[in-house]
């Protein structure tokens, strides 16, 4: 199988403290998995072992090839090998083995219980654990419904803080539910037009101009959620095309410090790569199959979940963006500690949201022309 050479090799922040020898035995977990799922042979198991390649050389610090298929592989070792480490070391590892998995379509249910498996080992519970379980016997609108509930999205104090930060003037009650007539929003997001020229407030106001998206607070718009989303659009530089929402999803989920907010890679993933969801964020983005089989993107989603650990707060909910309108784009990436992409990402493909091709041809024809990135 064919495997990323990578001199350039990067450690995720969570697993710094863990030996060469411990990220190499949860490397070589990961290509058991693929084995479990005779990945070799199917087209979404060539993405999952691609992804492998990239979460080894750009979250582990482990040159792929250094790892050998054919030794032989314990789970019970595995959790051996970790037994005397943290509960959330274990806990972003044991992520690492669900977004391995969840990429397989369909998910085979032996994939899964080794998931489970591996868990048990590594003595951590997860409640996607029964996502995994779920998608494997075909049980999608359990999962959708588990996806809206459980962890940070369900969380009816994550909702009451993150109404305060967007400045949603209701009790949301759902994640995300709409807030189509509250004047007073509106206004805020209408005056960032006032902003000096390269602040925040002045550039995202242009992001929206540009691609044509209604502000927050009026018929017709997104809810409070998805809006709150495109400040990481702009802050952490990232394309508003399919490829470009998997990768800020998997920014923000990373980003988050409470392992509830895999909850946005889990429903990106599912979909923008496999489709299991036919929609997600209140209706806003709608299932479109195999992005992440595109040349480049697994690095380009490794590369989103070490800058999101490397940032390390929550990026969605606890943040006011309002209040920093006025301050320079690079002040504020450099407050909340965004970190640039990686070369290696930017050689795979990832662009920004001014670069030409950081815009789709629908949003190009229905922004305004003088707020849009170059053409080429």
């Amino acid at each position: 199988m064919s495997k990323i050479h990578n001199d350039m090799l990067t450690v995720d922040p969570d697993f710094k403290a863990l030996s060469k020898a411990q990220r190499e035995h949860a490397l070589q977990g990961l290509y058991y998995l693929s084995n479990q799922a005779g990945s070799e042979n199917r087209p979404s198991g060539r993405t999952q072992i691609e992804l492998i390649h990239a979460i080894g050389s750009c979250l582990l610090g482990v040159k792929p090839e250094s790892i050998s298929l054919n030794s032989e592989f314990s789970i019970q070792a595995l959790g051996s090998q970790f037994l005397d480490e943290p509960a959330a070391i274990k806990h972003r590892l044991l992520q690492l083995f669900l977004l391995a998995e969840l990429v397989l379509d369909p998910l085979p249910e032996a994939v899964a219980s080794a998931v489970e498996q591996i868990a048990e080992s590594l003595a951590i519970q997860d409640e996607f654990l029964s996502v995994g379980r779920d998608m494997s016997r075909g049980a999608y609108s359990i999962v959708a419904s588990d996806l809206h509930r459980k962890g940070y999205l369900g969380d009816p104090k994550n909702l009451e803080k993150g109404g305060k930060m967007m400045r949603v003037h209701k009790h949301l009650l759902d994640c995300f539910e709409g807030d189509e007539e509250d004047l007073e929003l509106l206004t805020q997001w209408l005056n960032l037009e006032q902003c000096a020229a390269g602040t925040l407030g002045r550039t995202i106001w242009e992001y929206y101009q540009g691609r044509g998206f209604v502000f927050t607070g009026q018929e017709g718009s997104v809810n409070p959620s998805i809006a709150q989303h495109d400040w990481l659009h702009v802050l952490a530089d990232y394309a508003t095309t399919i490829e470009g929402e998997l990768e800020v999803f998997t920014f923000i989920g990373s980003a988050i410090p409470d392992p509830s907010g895999f909850a946005f890679i889990v429903a990106i993933v599912s979909l923008f790569e496999t489709g299991r969801l036919d929609q997600w964020g209140g209706g806003v983005l709608n299932a479109d199959k195999g992005h992440l089989d595109l040349p480049g993107m697994p690095i380009r989603l490794a590369d989103a979940i070490i800058r999101g650990r490397k940032c390390n707060r929550d990026v969605m909910y606890e943040i006011d963006y309002f209040s920093m309108k006025d301050l320079p784009l690079g002040q504020v990436k450099e407050l909340l500690g965004i970190p640039p992409k990686s070369p290696e990402a930017i050689q795979a493909g990832s662009v920004g949201f001014m670069a030409p091709q950081g815009i789709t041809s629908y949003q190009r024809e229905h922004g305004n022309h003088n707020y849009q990135p170059p053409l080429e």
